[in-house]
Parts: structure tokens; C-alpha cells; sequence
């Protein structure tokens, strides 16, 4: 039986012996593109070593005792499972074989990877769940051929496949060794944008080093996009990186320091950006389908290390015809509300693995009213309310992040306004929000979907509490972050003598264009947005509607029966009160608040507690046991129901109402 293969004799027909990586790396190479020399330990020496120590069976066993909903159970199979793996012993046969061809590829280190061979197909998107071993040596090859058996039972893989019900399925893993490239620069690419969804461009990341850096997170590389057809750069965001990962002189990996000269330049030259989109076009051709794909540098040579379909694309419906449901209508900018648009549609996906592929904004004035899909959004809290209960360490990086985010945030407040007006100040401003937005809702919606997740009530309570305590200390930092933005306008507008409320409706690209040139946007056009707006972010793209569009975009999306007499909603706080309706949209309404009248808004604000504090009772449309209105409700001991959806559509200021959270009602009574 044959246990080894060259990669020049792989094909992708070698699926089941070498693995979705392994055979994918022999297709390419047959097709001509450079590809490192090396081979592969097919899936069948795996199984064979299983079946000689009798491990098949005790594996088994071992899975059969995995709760993938609590975590414990599925480290301590991982455990057992990769201490059964590392103290048995490798057939002699194989054992022999791997040396032979270890010794024919002539290299001193070579990197040694898993290959599942469930892996990369487009419905199971195993890849990323298992591993891989750089700089590897005669020495600790054996001992990393064994690691890259047993990663097939990580503790992330282990959940992976019950998660993706893979766990009745046979799942074996090859072993692919090459040829260790001494990466001058490398990175990652997609054939297709796998943000925007553009078929029409491809992205390049690129860092110096290692390629593990960018893979894992550690560094965050260049990005070129390239548009395929004129193969022309349209983008590019380059980035100062001061550490790389490389080869140590004894074997292994190491941090360096890069010098700042170096660390701050554009990684690769336009040209080696159009060499390696040849090189990725080829390969999509070849396939035929939209590739994901890591490459290395070295001694001027792009080589392919990895390539494989991109599974995150998705299917363009048509979104008109879904459920959309008001949030919450507030004081927002254009600036801000661009920014929450990419966030849901793009930086949820990247930082936590879910997200939304369609939020709709309107803008009217100086108010702005978000909508979104109510399975997006239900999605979203179960997938971070899981990581919250189940993932070891999830909990502590939420809070790492949102709390640095908040310091960070904290040191732009404190700037003057021109003073923060630089290139290099409003990119960080960003970069800090992109990465606090996914977690802080995150964190915010997470008690959302408890009833959906199998845990015990001592695993929810202890995650509610950390959420709690969290949204509490950083409850101020959107509306404080607004007021930061509206000083900056302000002060815009008064070196350009302009109407401050103009800059309202100004795009991030537009302040960066007017700090670089001193140019703002024509104030006609700025007058327009701010009358009547609407963006709709997606996965694909983000577009802005002015007008009559805006107009009939959200006519098309949202409308409510406002003859209807009683509504439902989520209590927040128990009790009943009668009162007299007040909506409320920003802070200057709070001058309207009675005693004892019920406000009536899509969300409450840290500034509005004042008004809170006089108020009979709260209704809003939007909301979680996590919410502003929710918490003070429950200080205040004032009757509260919220995510009504509909509230401020069907009630108006004067209306007679009664609250009754005792059964979660709100009635009109005059």
C-alpha cells in the first residue's frame, strides 16, 4: 500500500489520501505554478497507525463522551485523545518511509502541515481548524508529524466538527511536508473581494516575514486591491509594521524587530502587486472558482504555499422582500452612521466570525434611524453568546478590547480640534472604532439569545453578570464619541464660515480629503444629504441615497398600522403606570418631560436620566435586558417594556397610555 506520495504526482483527484491542502498543492503544481518541493504522508499511514495501537477504538470512546455545548467535555477528550496519539509509536514501515523522503527533498527545514480530508471543501470550510509546523528539522519531524495527527482532535477542531455535525462523518488527516521557504514577505489573497463581494477584484495582504504573523492575527499586513480586468490597484492601505515573525538560527521561529525605515514602507512594489494578481488570476482560471490562497517571497520569487476555494461568499437575495425592523432613531452623523454601516456589514465578520449582510440608515436632520433584519441580528447574539459561555478566554478579550478601545477613545477626546485633524489621527480614530463595535454589541446583545443555548443557569448568570458590569462602566462611549465628532465639525465649520449642521452629513473619505487639501464637498450636495438620507451597507458594498431615493428605499422597507390600539413588547422592569406620551429622539426633548409622563423613544441615552428620573414609565422599540432603558428602569423601580419595535411609530406625543409590564402591554386609551 502506498503511505507516501510526491506533490509533482498529486493531483486534486488525491482528495481522500492527501487531504483538501495536500491535494490542492499538486493540482498547482501540475498546472506550472511554483510551488515548494515536498510530499505528503497520505491519510492511509494515519489510519494505519490508529489501527496498529488500537487507538481507533479508545478515540472513539473518548468521543462518545463530548457535549460540545460545554466546553470542559470537549478539552478534556482533546486531552486524552493527543496523549493516546503522542505515546504510541509509528509503524516501522512508515516510520522508514517518511525518513527516505524526508532525505530526498535535500532540505535542512521544511514546514509540516495537516491536510484533513474533509478540509476546504465549500460546504464543511474545515480549513483553518487544524495545524501547522514551521522550521521543522530531521530532529522534529517525527514528533511534528504526530503533532498534526493529533490536531485533528484540538480542542477547536473536536467542536468544529459537532458543530458542523461532522462528528458521524470518517475524518482522517494527511500530512503535508515541503521545503521551508525563508519568506522575505508574505501573505494572503482572495480571488474574489470576500468583503465587498466584487467579482471583478481581488485583494492582496502582505507582510514581512513569516506568513503564520498574518494568519494568526499578529500583525496586521498591507492591503492592495486590484481590479482584475485592467489589473489596475485601486486601493491600498498600507500599514507600519515594527516586528516580524522569522526562522531561528537553531530551529524554530522568532520575533524580531523590523526597523522603523523598513517597517514603514509599502511591502510589496506595484510590480511584484501585479506579478503575484497574474499568478492568483491563474489559479482561479485553472479552477474555476473564487480562491483563497497564502503565498511566500523569497530571492525575488512568489511561491504558492496553500490554496483553496473561498467559502464565505453569499447568495445575493433580494432583501427588499425581508422582515426589517426598526432599532432606534438618535442623534447621529452620516460620519457615524458610515461607519456603523461598515462595521455590521464588514468588521463584525472579520473580528468575531458573524455579522449582518444588509443594515439600512436613514438621516433626516440631525436624527438618524437605523433598521436591520431581526434573524441577522438574532444570529449575530447566539453566535457571540456561545463564544461568550463556551470559549475559553472569549470573555477576557471582549473586555480587553472594549476597555483599551475606551482609554483610547479617551486620549482623541482630550485633543484640541486641530490638533487631532491629521491623516494619521483620524485612520487610528477608525481603526479604534472598527475593532470596539463588534465587541461592545456583542457584549451588549448577548443575553439576547440565552434561552436558545443549551448551559446551565450558573454558565448564563455568570456570563450576564461579566456583561453587565461591562456595559455599565462603558455605557458612554457612543454618545460621548458623537459629541467628540459634532466639536470637531463645529470646528470645521467655523474656519470654512459654513453652517455647522452642513458637516453633519460629511463621509469619513470626505474629512480625510479635507485634511489632506483643505476641500470639503460642494455644499449644495451637503445640504441635500442632510435634508433626507438613507445608506444601505452589505456585504457587497455601501451605497448613499439623497431625496426622493432615500424616500422611497425606506418607504419600501418599513411600515406600520398605526391604527392598531394595544402592542406588545419585552419587560424589562415589572409594574404598571398611566401617563401621557412624550417621544423622545435626542436630549434637546428632555425639556418636554413631566412628572409622571411615559417617554417614549426607540432607545434611551446615558444624558436623558435627568428626564429618566421624572418619568412615570419607558417604552422603546429597541432594547435588551442590557439596555440603557433597562438598567435605569430597574435603579429607578419604573414599569418598562421595550423592543416593541413599533412604539414611536404608533404613538404620539398627548396620547393617553397605560404600561402594563406586568404582561408586557402597552395600551392607547385616548
Amino acid at each position: 500500500m502506498e503511505f507516501l506520495r510526491d506533490l509533482k504526482k498529486i493531483n486534486k483527484d488525491d482528495v481522500f489520501l492527501a487531504g483538501g491542502k495536500g491535494a490542492s498543492l499538486g493540482e498547482i503544481t501540475q498546472a506550472g505554478i511554483l510551488v515548494p518541493p515536498g510530499f505528503v504522508i497520505f491519510a492511509n499511514a494515519f489510519e494505519k497507525f490508529l489501527e496498529e495501537t488500537d487507538l481507533n477504538v479508545e478515540i472513539e470512546a473518548v468521543l462518545d463522551s463530548v457535549n460540545h455545548k460545554k466546553i470542559h467535555t470537549v478539552e478534556n477528550a482533546s486531552e486524552k485523545i493527543k496523549a493516546l496519539i503522542f505515546g504510541a509509536e509509528i509503524p516501522k514501515d512508515i516510520n522508514e518511509e517518511i525518513k527516505k523522503f524526508f532525505k530526498n527533498l535535500g532540505a535542512k527545514y521544511v514546514a509540516v502541515r495537516s491536510s484533513a480530508t474533509a478540509e476546504d471543501s465549500i460546504s464543511a470550510a474545515w480549513a483553518g481548524q487544524l495545524e501547522s509546523y514551521l522550521n521543522t528539522t530531521d530532529k522534529t519531524l517525527l514528533e511534528n508529524v504526530k503533532k498534526c495527527w493529533a490536531s485533528l482532535f484540538t480542542p477547536r477542531a473536536i467542536f468544529y466538527r459537532f458543530e458542523k455535525d461532522l462528528h458521524k462523518q470518517k475524518i482522517s488527516v494527511a500530512v503535508i511536508v515541503q521545503k521551508m521557504i525563508e519568506s522575505e514577505k508574505s501573505g494572503i489573497a482572495f480571488s474574489v473581494h470576500p468583503v465587498t463581494q466584487d467579482k471583478n477584484q481581488l485583494i492582496i495582504e502582505a507582510g514581512f516575514g513569516l506568513g503564520e504573523a498574518i494568519v494568526s492575527g499578529q500583525i496586521t499586513p498591507d492591503s492592495y486591491v486590484v481590479e482584475k480586468r485592467s489589473r489596475r490597484i485601486i486601493d491600498k492601505n498600507i500599514q507600519t509594521q515594527s516586528k516580524g515573525l522569522y526562522r531561528a538560527k537553531k530551529g524554530g521561529n522568532k520575533w524580531l524587530d523590523i526597523p522603523k525605515k523598513q517597517g514603514g514602507i509599502q511591502v510589496l512594489s506595484d510590480k511584484e502587486i501585479e506579478e503575484l494578481s497574474k499568478i492568483i488570476l491563474y489559479i482561479e482560471n485553472h479552477y474555476d472558482f473564487p480562491c483563497d490562497i497564502e503565498w511566500a517571497f523569497e530571492n525575488g520569487k512568489f511561491y504558492i504555499v496553500q490554496s483553496r476555494p473561498i467559502t464565505t461568499l453569499k447568495k445575493e437575495i433580494d432583501i427588499l422582500n425581508e422582515n426589517w425592523q426598526k432599532i432606534w432613531t438618535t442623534e447621529y452623523s452620516l460620519f457615524s452612521i458610515w461607519l456603523f454601516g461598515k462595521n455590521f456589514t464588514d468588521i463584525c465578520f472579520k473580528e468575531v466570525g458573524v455579522g449582518f449582510s444588509n443594515v439600512i440608515f436613514s438621516l433626516n436632520g440631525d436624527l438618524a434611524t437605523l433598521f436591520r433584519l431581526d434573524h441577522e441580528q438574532k444570529a449575530f447574539s447566539r453566535k457571540f453568546a456561545n463564544r461568550m459561555i463556551f470559549e475559553k478566554g472569549f470573555k477576557e478579550k471582549v473586555r480587553n478590547i472594549v476597555i483599551e478601545s475606551q482609554k483610547e477613545f479617551e486620549k482623541f477626546k482630550k485633543m484640541k480640534e486641530k490638533d487631532f485633524l491629521t491623516t494619521r489621527n483620524l485612520m487610528d480614530f477608525l481603526k479604534i472604532h472598527y475593532r470596539f463595535i463588534p465587541h461592545y454589541l456583542g457584549n451588549l446583545w448577548t443575553p439576547n439569545e440565552f434561552a436558545s443555548i443549551e448551559a446551565s443557569e450558573d454558565e448564563k448568570n455568570n456570563v450576564l453578570e461579566f456583561c453587565l458590569t461591562l456595559r455599565k462602566s462603558t455605557e458612554t462611549i457612543l454618545p460621548d464619541l458623537e459629541k467628540f465628532l459634532q466639536r470637531i465639525f463645529e470646528f470645521i465649520a467655523r474656519r470654512k464660515k459654513i453652517d455647522k449642521k452642513l458637516l453633519r452629513s460629511i463621509l469619513p473619505d470626505e474629512i480625510l480629503e479635507y485634511i489632506q487639501s483643505g476641500v470639503l464637498p460642494n455644499l449644495n450636495v451637503l445640504e441635500n444629504r442632510y435634508a433626507n438620507t438613507a445608506v444601505w451597507a452589505r456585504t457587497t458594498e455601501i451605497k448613499l441615497f439623497t431625496g426622493a431615493d432615500a424616500t422611497k428605499l425606506i418607504k419600501r422597507i418599513y411600515k406600520v398600522d398605526k391604527t392598531i390600539k394595544e402592542f406588545r413588547g419585552e419587560i424589562a422592569q415589572k409594574g404598571i403606570h398611566k401617563g401621557v406620551v412624550k417621544i423622545m429622539f435626542s436630549e434637546k426633548d428632555m425639556s418636554k418631560i413631566k412628572i409622571g409622563d411615559v417617554i417614549v423613544t426607540t432607545m434611551t441615552r446615558p444624558e436623558w436620566v435627568p428626564a429618566m428620573k421624572i418619568a412615570g414609565a419607558f417604552v422603546t422599540d429597541a432594547g435588551s435586558v442590557l439596555c440603557h432603558a433597562a438598567i435605569v428602569a430597574r435603579e429607578l423601580n419604573k414599569p418598562c417594556i421595550i423592543s416593541t419595535k413599533i412604539a414611536t411609530q404608533v404613538l404620539n406625543d398627548g396620547d393617553l397610555v397605560e404600561v402594563d409590564a406586568i404582561n408586557g402591554i402597552v395600551k392607547i386609551l385616548k
